[in-house]
């Protein structure tokens, strides 16, 4: 029924017809530890509309024209019940309010019920670990997102990556306004995007994506694509990717379908024979069996290994993202130019590539990048342990020539960002044992003297080597 046809009926008719239905949705999930996976319903509104001779319910407020049928029938995506005229509900309540009924109705609105068939009765879901977990996935709502304060926040953490950032933020908002529309599981499993981001070591990657996930307010779970193998061989199954990820959303597989997914090293897949790479079968068994995953079907797996529930995860929903070095395909010393086709080369399958509609390459950091992350991050080892030493009232200081050193050192030790921790952590250890010995309560830091461990020192004079013929 659309609203034209509401003009059928007569005024008067809907006015003595006219009342509150509770409006029903059908979910699917893990209601009480033990029982398994069941259907089960929850009140997304209260509605006012008025009844039909054919017993029919027709909004007039939620969505205007639309009609539920109070047949017990739940084959359709949504329906109505529990509907009461106003003059009933005068009756109950006093004078005609009908804002004080929406009060009264809405108190219900998003709690969890059992059909019971035999009764012909709905039944309140109150085990605490499922109600928990239902609470959790509303915390937080769709219109509560705002896409430019989520891009400046990330940015203050995530530094020379600002047009990567903007780029993996659209796609994930934009998974999320489709996931979270009526729009029917196959349009949006053909909508959302699935994402390859690709490059150095320590540009932030994984940060990015975790920083996004706690902004959207979804699960995320980070895999090792390397710990994997094809279903029947030793090794994970790539369906406890699912499993991981619906531990992480609290046992509520809704909330779990709608979060992401990454794979890291997902280069390996590609590769063979070296650095901890694949073999052959069983990177591409495993790359096949991600294609189910990319597609959107449901799969099925166990709450635990052996005996646990059987859960059916609906992966239309679901963002996936490849992340991986791919350090031998880049060109002119970056990786700019990279093309769908130079990832097949490599050995990623084209059926899986044809399920990526995004790749995304990092930066790479050039000195004035590194010390703006090590100034201006919110993470960077200077700013987080300026925290630290704040709360414990302990006077922090540096020289600016140890910015130089620590960059320097950086550089050498080739692991992008998180070298920088990795320096500065040797940097400043002589100093924690003193400090938490509450034998100082001030920190000066300089560049080190001794120079004998240096990374810079160390990667000279493999160099050195290596020229002479030393290996």
């Amino acid at each position: 029924m659309n609203q034209e046809l509401i003009q059928a009926f007569s005024a008067d008719y809907i006015l003595d017809n006219l009342g509150i239905a509770y409006i029903y949705a059908p979910k699917r999930g893990v209601i009480k530890e033990g029982k398994g996976v069941r259907e089960y319903y929850e009140v997304e509104c209260a509605d006012i509309g008025f009844r039909t001779e054919d017993m029919t319910f027709v909004s007039l407020m939620e969505n205007v024209g639309e009609e539920f049928e109070f047949g017990n029938d739940f084959e359709g995506k949504r329906f109505a019940v529990e509907f009461k005229r106003i003059s009933e509900l005068c009756e109950e309540y006093g004078d005609y309010k009908p804002t004080e009924f929406l009060k009264i109705y809405e108190k219900r609105v998003g709690k969890c019920y059992l059909w019971d068939f035999k009764n012909r009765d709905f039944e309140e879901i109150k085990d605490k670990k499922f109600l928990k977990a239902n609470k959790k996935k509303k915390k937080k709502t769709e219109t509560n997102l705002n896409i430019v304060k989520m891009y400046n926040q990330v940015r203050e953490t995530i530094i020379a990556q600002d047009e990567q950032v903007k780029q993996i933020l659209a796609s994930v908002y934009k998974n999320q306004k489709i996931i979270n529309s009526s729009l029917d599981d196959r349009t949006i499993a053909k909508l959302k995007e699935n994402i390859i981001v690709y490059g150095p070591t320590g540009t932030g990657k994984t940060e990015i994506l975790t920083q996004i996930a706690k902004l959207c307010d979804v699960p995320i779970v980070i895999e090792d694509a390397t710990s994997f193998s094809e279903t029947g061989y030793v090794g994970r199954d790539v369906s406890e990717m699912l499993g991981d990820l619906y531990s992480i959303a609290g046992n509520d597989v809704h909330l779990a379908e709608k979060g992401i997914l990454v794979i890291d090293e997902f280069d390996k897949l590609g590769e063979s024979g070296a650095d901890g790479a694949m073999e052959g079968p069983s990177r591409n068994g495993v790359q096949r069996s991600l294609l189910k995953l990319l597609d959107g079907g449901t799969i099925t797996f166990r709450e635990d290994s052996y005996d646990g529930n059987l859960i059916d995860f609906n992966t239309s929903k679901l963002t996936i993202v490849a992340l991986g070095a791919f350090s031998s395909i880049k060109k002119n010393d970056d990786y700019s130019d990279i093309s769908t086709k130079d990832f097949i080369d490599q050995g990623i399958m084209r059926e899986v590539m044809g399920r990526f509609s995004k790749l995304v390459p990092m930066n790479h950091f050039s000195k004035d990048d590194y010390k703006r992350i090590l100034l201006e991050s919110n993470l960077s080892p200077i700013n987080t342990y300026q925290k630290l030493f704040g709360e414990m009232g302990i006077k922090f200081s540096y020289d600016d020539k140890l910015i130089d050193y620590i960059i320097a050192e950086a550089e050498a030790l080739e692991c992008g960002a998180r070298s920088l921790k990795t320096v500065f952590d040797g940097i400043i250890s002589d100093e924690l044992f003193d400090v938490f010995a509450g034998e100082k309560k001030e920190i000066h830091l300089t560049v080190p003297k001794d120079q004998s461990k240096s990374y810079v020192a160390r990667k000279k004079a493999s160099e050195n080597r290596k020229k002479v013929g030393f290996r």
